[in-house]
């Protein structure tokens, strides 16, 4: 045995001792090119031996600054398997007769040239000192590292050196040789795993979209929510997007593309996966709000009429608002500076909107503090009234009785005296009834009684407080006091009720033969006759007369002396 076969005997038993446990490698200290090397191929021993782990740490011994960010752990990965099998190729590498002290910042380990298309391309093993001191392998090496392992891949590993085995490399050594040439940017395996991909994405997201949205219409349609087809159309390219674009990811990983080209790739593909998760929450936030309309009109509070545009709003303002961020941080934009400036310049941007803000103060007060309902009749600062047709984050909107719409910002609302009619249990009816001068008193008092019993028998009319007394004596009538509440949930009932109300007090008019008042003049003739029938009375003999008449008016009236407004006065 030789002293090299020696040598290397001691060393794979050493690796094998120090790799009986993968978690035990060197310190990443990087300070000279020994112990990068030493560190690099320690960690990759490792990964040859089964620990997963051991290839991300390898990476930290390779200078990925020129890597895409998106790529970086993949391309970084890809460099490493490459340059180790690239090593282990060249020669057996003995950690002593490596450098510990480098002058400068750039030291070649190997230099070569690689024949393709009838020309020599430069290539070498360099490593470079970075700013924190660490070598590192140069990113010339990795940026050539495909095209030199493409070249040296048909030699074999050297003695007392194992060879990294994976299912990859496995398929590459049973693959054709035509798979291995280089058609333009790709090489021809490539090229037929690359269609390979795009027809399984394309399969799986048809599968998928047909899966959920089966499942996603199922689940509404046994909740009996009906679900527009406009609306299942465009949830399903969504859909679609996500599960081809994820497939495209995943796969995409596996094929070994240089770094300039998988950066477009896999970058492409987060920025269309995004796309299709905003879309596809921006959807189903319609899906959603269905679920919650039902579970609304199942209710009797009008409350979740105000709340759910609120939540489909503001649900779908912040789907776009994530779905802006992730999109800016998949095309590289430093969407964390972007923030902070934002949130820099918040104090100017609430300054110059504080009009937008106090509407959605507003908008908080309309729901925290239910002032009015969808469908209430409101009056507004006594200026504006209608009827509440919708409340949104910045306005509401008033539908007025002349059916015009009038748009009040929210911030207005939270200084507002607002006069909810909607809101009344009970709606009032105050009003004269004015019949003619010549009733008798007791055909008058005969006649209120009669509407205080039909307000009793009325089914709508609340029985503990109404008011029917002859109350005034007019220009051209006697005036008799209706004030009475009718117990009806809006006004086209409370119309109605009114209706049956004064219909029927007028239909007792007619059988009483009480005659209503209008406005007339009546002129009085043969004055002088009535005059002499009438009985004189003397000057002293007017006091007496009068004693004598309140006191038999007053002995023999027919009125009661107690109050009749509600039921319980009465006895019935």
């Amino acid at each position: 045995m030789t002293i090299k076969s020696f040598l290397i005997l001691i060393t794979s038993l050493i690796s094998l001792s120090l790799f009986a446990d993968p978690n035990k490698y060197p310190p990443a200290s990087l300070k000279n090119p020994r112990e990068t090397f030493r560190y690099f191929l320690k960690t990759m021993k490792g990964y040859k031996l089964g620990d997963k782990e051991a290839l991300p740490m390898a990476t930290l011994a390779l200078d990925l600054s020129r890597f895409d960010s998106a790529t970086k752990k993949i391309s970084g990965e890809n460099a490493a398997i490459k340059l180790v099998n690239s090593l282990d190729r060249l020669e057996y590498i003995n950690y002593e007769n490596l450098p510990l002290k480098v002058d400068g910042k750039y030291w070649v380990y190997r230099k070569n040239y690689i024949p393709i298309n009838n020309k020599n391309i430069d290539f070498e093993i360099s490593l470079t000192k970075g700013e924190d001191n660490k070598w590192r392998f140069s990113s010339a090496t990795l940026e050539k590292i495909a095209l030199f392992e493409q070249y040296i891949k048909n030699k074999k590993v050297v003695e007392g050196v194992k060879e990294l085995t994976s299912w990859k490399e496995n398929l590459k050594k049973k693959m054709p040789t035509w798979t291995g040439e280089r058609s333009f940017l790709l090489l021809n395996g490539q090229w037929a795993a690359l269609i390979l991909l795009i027809l399984s994405a394309f399969l799986f997201e048809k599968l998928m979209r047909f899966l959920l949205l089966s499942f996603l219409i199922n689940t509404l349609v046994k909740k009996r929510i009906q679900i527009d087809k406009a609306l299942k159309e465009k949830l399903s390219f969504p859909i679609a997007l996500i599960f081809f674009t994820l497939t495209w990811i995943t796969g995409i990983r596996f094929f070994e593309f240089d770094d300039h080209l998988l950066r477009w790739f896999l970058r492409g593909g987060h920025i269309i996966f995004t796309s299709g998760c905003v879309f596809a929450a921006f959807y189903l936030v319609d899906y959603f709000c269905l679920f919650l309309e039902k579970r609304a009109l199942q209710t009797e509070s009008k409350f979740d009429d105000i709340l759910l545009p609120l939540i489909r709003k503001s649900a779908k303002t912040l789907v776009v608002a994530v779905g802006i961020i992730a999109i800016g941080d998949s095309l590289t934009l430093d969407m964390k500076g972007l923030l902070a400036g934002m949130g820099i310049a918040g104090l100017g941007i609430s300054l110059a909107a504080k009009d937008t803000l106090s509407n959605l103060f507003g908008s908080f007060t309309v729901i925290l503090d239910r002032p009015f309902r969808i469908g209430d009749w409101v009056k507004i600062n006594n200026t504006i009234e209608g009827t509440v047709e919708t409340v949104g984050l910045r306005s509401c909107r008033i539908r007025t009785f002349h059916n015009s719409l009038i748009t009040i910002p929210n911030g207005l609302l939270t200084n507002a005296s607002i006069d909810n009619l909607g809101m009344r249990r009970y709606r009032r009816l105050s009003t004269n009834i004015g019949i003619q001068y010549d009733t008798p008193p007791e055909k008058i008092e005969a006649f209120c009684e009669a509407i205080r019993q039909l307000i009793l028998n009325h089914p709508h009319t609340r029985k503990d407080n109404f008011q029917v007394y002859f109350n005034s004596m007019g220009d051209f009538s006697l005036n008799i006091l209706l004030y009475v509440f009718f117990d009806c949930p809006d006004w086209s009932v409370e119309l109605n009720e009114r209706h049956r109300l004064l219909l029927d007090i007028i239909r007792i008019g007619k059988e009483m033969n009480v005659n209503f008042a209008f406005p007339t003049q009546t002129l009085h003739i043969n004055k002088e006759q009535e005059v002499q029938n009438e009985q004189k009375l003397e000057p002293e003999s007017i006091d007496q007369y009068a004693r004598e008449l309140s006191l038999k008016v007053s002995q023999s009236n027919f009125t009661p002396e107690s109050k009749r407004s509600s039921k319980n006065d009465f006895d019935i």
